[in-house]
């Protein structure tokens, strides 16, 4: 697709439960590095990482010192309480129209691809009664399934999720949808969606995206086999490094 999206990665460098996650290194390689390359390597025209920490910065501008679609930029202020509250607050501040579509990666999947940043953002571009667009992919491990981390979906029969939750569902199910860590809005789905009041379903679950489904705003699911893991404490990076390893052996058998 055309490189007609901007990428923007909140990255807040003192997260609740694994502090500096992060600029944590996975092979030798801090986590946020690997989250940016794979932006740099999509279509999107710009990346621009929203931080409130000079430290991570530092950290990434010592890893990849210069590069064109690249920026930095320190996002702070006392409302932020999200990565999409950051992610809002930039957009307020650069230049953009209302129908420009925003990719919110967060800058704890070092393993979201290329193809599923351009995927998200052409089927956001491509349906336009969609006020979000995100990513999930199948399981059947039962570990993964049993995970609160990881969050799961209902959609229908058009790929609008129903509901995301945190416990298995729907019940009975052999097989499950995934949801990762990745956003398209468009300035004005992204802005109205940051104003509106936290939602019963979304303290219930911890899950900030409830409060769009909760205001009838609709979220296109885009279901595919890449797999991601989001890092959301040490004992993930174990978990991370393995599919990593995975990675590189289907390329040398190739």
């Amino acid at each position: 697709m055309e490189a007609n999206f901007i990428c923007a990665i909140p990255a807040r460098e003192k997260s609740k439960r694994f502090p500096g996650k992060i600029i944590y290194k996975i092979n030798e390689i801090p986590l946020i590095i690997y989250v940016i390359k794979s932006c740099l390597r999509s279509s999107a025209k710009k990346v621009i990482v929203a931080t409130d920490s000079q430290n991570v910065k530092k950290v990434i501008s010592e890893y990849i010192p210069t590069h064109p679609k690249l920026a930095i930029k320190i996002i702070k202020g006392r409302n932020i309480k999200t990565g999409t509250d950051r992610v809002a607050e930039l957009v307020k501040r650069i230049k953009i129209k209302n129908n420009e579509i925003i990719v919110n990666v967060q800058g704890d999947e070092p393993l979201m691809s290329p193809e599923i940043i351009n995927k998200v953002a052409s089927e956001l571009k491509k349906d336009k009664k969609a006020d979000i667009s995100t990513y999930g992919f199948i399981t059947q491990n039962r570990a993964e399934i049993e995970n609160p981390n990881r969050v799961k979906i209902v959609i229908d029969r058009n790929s609008y999720a129903l509901y995301f939750s945190r416990n298995p569902i729907p019940y009975g199910s052999r097989k499950y949808l995934i949801h990762t860590g990745i956003y398209a809005f468009r300035k004005k789905s992204l802005l109205k969606f940051t104003s509106l009041e936290t939602s019963k379903n979304e303290i219930s679950e911890k899950l900030e995206q409830l409060r769009a489904l909760d205001n009838s705003m609709k979220i296109k699911v885009v279901v595919g086999k890449k797999r991601t893991h989001p890092v959301d404490t040490e004992d993930d990076i174990k978990e991370v490094l393995k599919l990593i390893h995975k990675k590189k052996k289907l390329r040398k058998n190739k």
